[in-house]
C-alpha cells in the first residue's frame, strides 16, 4: 500500500521508465478526465445497486433458513449457498454469459412466458453486471446477516407479539434494530469488492458495463504505473468515504426504527 501511493506521485517517460520526481500530475490525470470521475460514479452506483438487491435476497432468505428450516436440512441449503463460492470465479462468470445472452436462459424463459418477442440485449450491459456481481456476491452478504439473526433471542420476539406489536411493527422495531450489525456488515463486505470488481465487467459489461477497476487495470497493462497507483489511491479514498456514510446511514436508521 505505501508503495502504491509512492508510485502515484511519481510519473513515467517515452520508454515507460519511472521517474522519482514527487509531483501531483497523476492526480491531475485523474480529476481532469471526466472519463476517470463519470467511470468511478457509475462503478459506486453499480456496487451500491449490488449491495442492495444482495440485502434483498439475503434477508428473507437467511430468516427462511434461520427460522423455518429445520436444524437437520439447514446445513444443507447454507452449503447449496456457499458450494458455487468453490468453483472458480473466472468459470462462475462466463456461465453467466449462457444465462444472459441472447440465447440463454433468461431470454428463453421470457419468451416462454410470453413477455417478450424477440431476445432483448442483456449481456454487455451495465444490468448484465450488476446481475453479475450479484450472483458472486449474495453469499458473502448472506452468512453474517444469517448469523444476526440466528442469534436473535424468541423471548424478545415472543414479548413484543405478546405486547401487541404486528409482523410489521416487530420487523421494524426489534427485528431490524437487532440484526442491523449484520446487515451493516454483509454490505461492507459486499460494496468494497463489488466496487474494485474487474473480471465480472469485463466479461459481462462491453464498454457498456467499464466499472473502475478496469480502468486501473489498464494503466497497468499499459506499463503506466503511477496513473495506475494514483486511480488505485482514489479508489481507496472513495472506499473509506463511502464506508462512512454507510455506517453514519446505520446509525441514523437505528435509531429511527427505535424512534418509531
Amino acid at each position: 500500500m505505501a508503495l502504491m501511493v509512492a508510485y502515484s506521485f511519481w510519473s513515467v517517460d517515452d520508454n515507460y521508465q519511472l521517474i522519482q520526481n514527487g509531483n501531483l500530475d497523476q492526480y491531475a490525470k485523474v480529476f481532469e478526465n471526466p472519463i476517470y470521475l463519470m467511470t468511478l460514479l457509475s462503478s459506486v452506483i453499480m456496487a451500491l445497486l449490488t449491495t442492495i438487491f444482495c440485502v434483498i435476497l439475503a434477508l428473507p432468505l437467511a430468516w427462511f433458513i434461520s427460522r423455518s428450516v429445520s436444524a437437520r436440512w439447514r446445513v444443507l441449503f447454507i452449503v447449496g449457498l456457499i458450494l458455487p463460492g468453490w468453483v472458480s470465479l473466472l468459470i462462475r462468470t462466463y456461465s453467466m454469459s449462457l444465462v444472459l445472452g441472447e440465447e440463454g436462459l433468461l431470454n428463453w424463459s421470457l419468451a416462454v412466458a410470453g413477455v417478450t418477442e424477440s431476445p432483448i440485449q442483456i449481456l454487455f450491459t451495465k444490468p448484465a453486471v450488476v446481475i453479475g456481481l450479484v450472483n458472486i456476491y449474495l453469499p458473502y452478504t448472506f452468512v453474517p446477516i444469517y448469523a444476526a439473526i440466528e442469534k436473535l433471542d424468541d423471548s424478545i420476539l415472543e414479548a413484543a407479539e405478546n405486547l401487541g406489536a404486528g409482523v410489521f411493527r416487530r420487523l421494524f422495531k426489534v427485528i431490524l434494530p437487532l440484526i442491523m450489525p449484520g446487515i451493516v456488515a454483509g454490505c461492507i463486505i459486499t460494496f468494497i469488492p463489488a466496487l474494485g470488481e474487474y473480471l465480472v465487467p469485463n466479461l459481462l459489461g462491453g464498454l457498456q458495463g467499464t466499472m473502475y477497476g478496469n480502468l486501473i487495470a489498464t494503466a497497468f497493462q499499459g506499463y503506466n504505473w503511477p496513473l495506475g497507483s494514483a486511480l488505485s489511491v482514489v479508489l481507496l479514498l472513495a472506499i473509506f468515504g463511502s464506508l462512512f456514510l454507510l455506517s453514519r446511514f446505520a446509525d441514523v436508521s437505528r435509531s429511527l426504527l427505535a424512534e418509531q
